[in-house]
């Protein structure tokens, strides 16, 4: 089968990632100043030096800008997910979890302005749901639940979920200085503290 080879992207294209990336910074800004409510187009295309206008052939106000590039990130974050693998260990965890933080690292001025107390409350629960669906249960089925109820199960989930977002703010408020592999080396350390510590399961 012959391989197709991706074609450059025409000087429209890039004209176009250009402005969506001036204006993304530029909210990114502004976000570090005041609520997304509080912020208009007029500012943000005066703070890039756009018409509003150009602004307008890209979204049709502030709120879908915030809509499009949160799910632009989650989207990432998604992509980390195979629903088709199951991690059998906690090294196998791990791995996704790097890759995780390795987004996270990424996007650092944008996910540290969604999750400040100026951001989108809705960003930071969707991390939330993401975090616990895809992340907790994987390390709840590597531990044996028969050792715990339903009720306790719940408890158990919030107090590390709590924990993982709190680490996460941290981490990003603190520049990501260490980097993604140590997050989550961390991160699984704690989970398999924690489990065996509830079960008195040792986990591999």
């Amino acid at each position: 089968m012959q391989q197709t080879i991706p074609t450059a992207p025409s000087r429209q294209e890039r004209r176009v990632r250009r402005t969506r990336t001036m204006i993304l910074n530029g909210f990114i800004q502004l976000m570090q100043q005041k609520p997304v409510k509080d912020i208009s187009v007029r500012e943000l295309a005066d703070l890039v030096d756009i018409n509003r206008s150009t602004f307008y052939l890209h979204y049709t106000d502030i709120y879908d800008l915030l809509e499009q590039t949160e799910n632009n990130l989650m989207e990432q974050f998604l992509s980390i997910i195979d629903t088709n693998q199951t991690e059998h260990t906690l090294q196998d965890f791990e791995k996704k979890l790097e890759r995780f933080f390795t987004v996270l690292s990424e996007n650092q001025p944008l996910c540290r302005a969604l999750m400040s107390p100026n951001g989108d409350i809705a960003f930071v629960r969707r991390l939330e749901k993401l975090i616990a669906e895809n992340g907790i249960k994987k390390l709840r089925r590597l531990s044996n639940e028969k050792d715990l109820d339903a009720q306790d199960l719940e408890y158990v989930t919030s107090f590390f979920l709590s924990g993982c977002i709190g680490m996460v703010d941290l981490w990003l408020q603190n520049n990501c200085k260490q980097s993604a592999q140590h997050m989550a080396t961390i991160s699984v350390n704690l989970f398999r503290a924690g489990i065996q510590g509830i079960t008195k399961q040792q986990l591999q």
